[in-house]
């Protein structure tokens, strides 16, 4: 990761974010934070390596050196801390440590990160998937190196020292928001087909809801079982108490409607969330179908 072992010392800055302005838009709820009546108080991350990340004992310690360098962190921030600027045959890579105060372990996934120079100028934007970052450890200081393609950046001429690497909290990444009955049973591939459909998706409207049918079939007791995507494209979360529905098929003709009472069912800010509902069998109308939309109807 590392351009040079010997002599090297940070040569960028460090920028922290509150955990609840990064994980505003969907992911809190995986996060836990800690009440804290003293702003005085000192957290200081301990070094942690990804488990499949492989390196040479100097510079594990050469690692382990900067990280105890950094200045510690108030409860419930993450921080981006850049070592150095990397120039790569297609581009340039970013050092830099992921570091963070909070009790629990998380994980990022798609975040847009911006490169400034000292003078807060911009050099650099781009949306990453931090899959490859892994699970961060509670109160954890993580290397990782950021790539920038070519035309990924707004400037040719880097600077050597000051830049900074820092979350864009304008930008809003619309995601995947499961139940924690769903993370426990669906495996990792169909969570990841979920993904790749909530971003395949057409755009939301700001403020739009939509419902998207993942699939539909009748079973053998003579009940309909839907399992819809509800998409909220709101700056804030929808709770759903009440929903009518009604599915209809390709020649506009009714499939199945009823009402159902719902817990309530939480939808969180850009987020899309799957959720199975089942129509009694008197309910439904039609029991052959090739597709299916969904209304709500007025009641």
């Amino acid at each position: 990761m590392l351009s040079s072992i010997k002599g090297l010392f940070k040569k960028g800055k460090d920028t922290t974010v509150s955990s609840k302005d990064l994980f505003k838009h969907g992911e809190e709820e995986q996060v836990a934070t800690v009440d804290s009546d003293s702003d005085q108080e000192e957290i200081f991350p301990t070094i942690s390596f990804h488990p499949l990340m492989v390196m040479e004992d100097e510079k594990r310690y050469v690692y382990q050196f900067l990280s105890n360098e950094l200045p510690p962190l108030k409860p419930n921030q993450v921080s981006l801390s850049a070592i150095e600027i990397v120039q790569e045959e297609n581009g340039l890579s970013v050092i830099a440590f992921v570091r963070n105060s909070l009790p629990k372990s998380f994980s990022l996934q798609n975040v847009m990160l911006l490169l400034l120079n000292e003078e807060g100028e911009l050099l650099a934007k781009k949306l990453f998937n931090l899959e490859g970052l892994g699970e961060l450890p509670a109160c954890s200081s993580r290397p990782h190196s950021f790539f920038f393609e070519a035309d990924t950046l707004v400037v040719e001429e880097m600077p050597e020292s000051g830049f900074q690497l820092l979350f864009d909290l304008s930008t809003i990444v619309h995601r995947l928001d499961l139940e924690t009955s769903w993370e426990e049973q669906l495996s990792d591939t169909q969570k990841d087909e979920l993904r790749q459909l909530v971003s395949s998706l057409p755009k939301l409207d700001e403020n739009e809801v939509s419902f998207h049918a993942i699939n539909a079939g009748l079973q053998p007791d003579g009940n309909l079982t839907t399992t819809l995507l509800i998409r909220n494209g709101a700056k804030q979360a929808i709770n759903l108490e009440h929903l009518p529905l009604e599915l209809r098929n390709e020649h506009d003709e009714i499939i199945a409607s009823g009402s159902f009472k719902l817990a309530p069912l939480t939808i969180q800010p850009n987020t899309s969330k799957p959720w199975t509902f089942i129509f009694p069998s008197e309910l439904v109308r039609l029991r052959e179908f090739t597709k299916l939309s969904i209304l709500i109807p007025q009641e």
